[in-house]
């Protein structure tokens, strides 16, 4: 006869270990960025009316001191780690990653978040070339502030197609549909404000073909080819993963 050996649990299922490690991320996130919008709570206000309003006036998005320099890039880095966690996640639920160990989970979400930071500072460099030719630098910074806040909004609704992904299962295409969504909706609000702000100066419809074309389409196309790369990155390097 054999030996009992007592109850043994439940076997884990396939994805559950990378479940576990996606959710202590966001979780840590979630916390940071709780204490952050308790702590900087009026800071949090006036980006959102920032988003909503456009008033020519000192920013607190444009002195890089103190707490506000901290919130700001807080705010920028949860949209693009959120937008991290999305894209992976995205990936795995439609088959396009599969059977990854934990430390290649781990090494996928930094590979798009360096992906994305680094298409961030490309479009950063080219907004200040744009600026320093087009304009001065106090409009050049009151639309810089105005950027900020939106892309921090951006990143804060991001948190709704994360967690659908995360704990629903089914209707995968809502929290697509919900990201593409709120991403050209943001992309419309900056482009309405850059048209506000620069199309009363001479150069105005200049600088604004060159941003549509410049800073709206051809990143976008750089972005594309380099999730393309990344992908077949993935699924080829069998000695990355295994």
């Amino acid at each position: 006869m054999g030996i009992f050996e007592g109850y043994v649990g439940i076997r884990l299922w396939d994805g559950q270990l990378v479940d576990d490690i996606i959710f202590t991320m966001l979780f840590v996130l979630f916390v940071a960025f709780a204490i952050v919008f308790r702590t900087n709570f009026r800071l949090f206000l006036k980006m959102l009316r920032d988003v909503v309003f456009l008033r020519e006036r000192q920013s607190l998005f444009e002195k890089p001191v103190g707490s506000e320099w901290f919130f700001r890039n807080f705010m920028i880095f949860q949209a693009l780690f959120l937008s991290s966690i999305f894209l992976f996640e995205v990936a795995r639920a439609y088959g396009y990653v599969n059977h990854l160990k934990e430390n290649a989970v781990l090494i996928s979400i930094g590979i798009i978040f360096v992906v994305l930071c680094l298409f961030y500072q490309f479009k950063q460099f080219f907004y200040y070339l744009f600026g320093c030719i087009f304009t001065d630098t106090p409009r050049y910074k009151f639309w810089k502030m105005n950027y900020n806040a939106t892309i921090s909004a951006w990143g804060t609704l991001l948190y709704i197609p994360v967690l659908w992904l995360i704990f629903v299962t089914a209707h995968l295409f809502i929290p697509v549909i919900l990201f593409i969504f709120f991403y050209i909706l943001f992309r419309f609000v900056i482009i309405y404000k850059t048209i506000r702000i620069f199309h009363k100066r001479n150069a105005g419809l200049l600088y604004i073909s060159l941003y549509l074309c410049g800073q709206e389409i051809l990143p976008l196309m750089f972005l594309y080819q380099g999730m393309v790369y990344l992908y077949n990155f993935i699924e080829t390097s069998t000695l990355l993963w295994h």
